[in-house]
């Protein structure tokens, strides 16, 4: 009986196999940590081969022992957004992959915005150009790695290199190639002119076929199959970009929604029906089978901070359970510092305590961590919404490890001034995926009913009127300490432009 769906979820840290019932409820998970590797250099990429043999092994976990591979009705992928991965015509890496945190291109953005070409080309794809986004490594590689280019084939996100290894067939979804720069968005496809004008027209050639996230890009080979364990002739769907499939996770439909994603990234979307005016956010991307797009703004700035905070500065002494009672035990309205999220960047920016007193003590300071990421939180919410005014999002969605906390979510209310909803489960990108592969299965009509039926809200927290002024006054100050201090460890070159 083929009842159960599997997603594949390609992380920053760590690759998934997700099984999930027509319900929406996980049923079985196996991880994989798979290295990211930070050159000398400041580079980031991971090994393809690797990263392949990993998933391969969280599947092959699941199908030998834990769930037969005769109820895996069709199989989903998701995973990081932007990065790129070179493969030949039969999958096999031609250089290591790029991931999106790697600023490489960062040069190649400076200068186009220098030249005003970059304003044309944001025009076209609908997206601010940052150095991470894939059309702008493609634009690096041409230009530094021409022979890497000519052995290669195609131009893959991650997680459409994973599928491309499970069946063999080259595709994406229009998630990550309007995430990536890679479409002029308003026609809704690849556009050589684009390609041209940024000097790279060989990568034309080398983009994938783009097939919509709730259809059916291939079928388990006979070599997966016996890599992973599947059946061969399983159907693999297309999927999304892991932004979209976190947003369809958490259940969110509809411009009233603002979903916000808090892990190392803060990840704030919203959806829209139309054009972006002004200068276009991070992110734009044709999303849930081309029924709207999704806008998101973020930065490196969330939960991450937490994680380096318990680590580091913590030594490991402190739990992340210690952590949510101590800062639910640090009272709201006590004088306390201020905490910069930024031990992740973005650069020139840094993490930072700013105005410690005698009285602060460490459940002031877990509590400023997390207010601090809310602030940055808010800060983007409020950039991506304004692309729907005047509309305005009445409830966020909460996701990613800051959901997972009370506290946290209740000083995200209060923040915010807005009703903060957690959804059921820990793997919404997974789940988002799971929903594509409901539809491409049949048992759900359409994206919109398979979330009505999979999505479910279990808690909610409403931010405290009494707190109104005081979080103002706060996010006030936030503000002020930030904008004075995101030159201070600028280059001196750059400080004296």
């Amino acid at each position: 009986m083929r009842d159960l769906f599997l997603s594949i979820d390609a992380g920053g840290t760590a690759v998934k196999a997700a099984v999930f019932d027509g319900e929406g409820r996980l049923v079985a998970l196996k991880a994989i940590d798979v290295a990211t590797l930070h050159r000398p250099n400041g580079w980031v990429e991971r090994e393809a081969e690797p990263f392949w043999q990993g998933t391969a092994r969280a599947i092959r976990e699941l199908t030998a022992s834990v769930i037969p591979a005769e109820r895996i009705a069709i199989v989903g992928c998701t995973g990081f957004g932007n990065g790129v991965f070179l493969v030949d015509a039969d999958g096999r890496p031609t250089r290591d992959g790029i991931v999106s945190v790697d600023h490489r291109a960062q040069p190649l953005v400076d200068a186009l915005v220098e030249d005003g070409t970059a304003g044309e080309i944001e025009a076209v794809t609908g997206h601010r150009l940052w150095g991470g986004q894939t059309v702008m490594q493609l634009a690096w590689l041409a230009r530094h790695e021409p022979e890497t280019v000519r052995r290669t084939r195609f131009a893959l996100p991650c997680k459409d290199f994973l599928r491309m290894r499970l069946t063999g067939v080259a595709a994406t979804d229009p998630t990550d190639a309007s995430g990536g720069g890679l479409f002029n968005l308003e026609a809704g496809g690849y556009d050589p002119d684009l390609f041209g004008r940024l000097g790279i027209p060989e990568f034309f050639e080398r983009l994938p076929p783009v097939v919509e996230n709730s259809a059916v890009a291939g079928t388990v080979s006979r070599a997966a199959a016996a890599e992973t364990g599947l059946l061969e002739g399983t159907p693999v769907v297309a999927g999304m970009m892991d932004v979209s499939a976190c947003v369809l996770g958490s259940g969110a439909i509809g411009d009233d929604v603002l979903t916000m994603i808090a892990g190392t990234w803060s990840i704030n979307a919203v959806e829209a029906d139309g054009r972006a005016e002004g200068r276009p956010p991070i992110l734009n991307m044709l999303h849930r089978d081309r029924a709207c797009r999704l806008l998101a703004a973020g930065s490196p700035t969330s939960a991450g901070n937490l994680t380096w905070y318990l680590s580091r500065a913590a030594g490991g002494g402190v739990t992340f359970e210690e952590a949510n009672r101590l800062v639910a035990a640090s009272g709201v309205a006590g004088r306390r510092c201020h905490f910069l999220p930024y031990v992740n960047g973005p650069q020139p920016r840094r993490g930072a305590f700013v105005g410690l007193v005698n009285s602060d003590d460490r459940g002031s300071m877990l509590r400023a961590i997390y207010e601090g990421v809310a602030f940055r939180h808010r800060r983007h919410g409020e950039e991506v919404a304004a692309f729907v005014a005047p509309r305005r999002p009445k409830v966020i969605r909460l996701a990613g490890g800051a959901s997972k906390s009370r506290a946290w979510t209740q000083i995200f209310a209060d923040v915010c001034g807005m009703p903060v909803e957690v959804c059921e489960g820990d793997e919404l990108g997974a789940l988002g995926t799971a929903i594509c592969a409901s539809v491409a299965a049949g048992l759900h009509r359409d994206l919109p009913t398979a979330v009505r039926a999979m999505c479910r809200v279990t808690r909610s927290s409403e931010p405290d009127p009494a707190l109104r002024d005081l979080y103002e006054e706060r996010y006030r100050q936030f503000l002020t300490i930030d904008e004075t201090l995101s030159g201070l460890f600028e280059e001196p070159a750059r400080q004296g432009d």
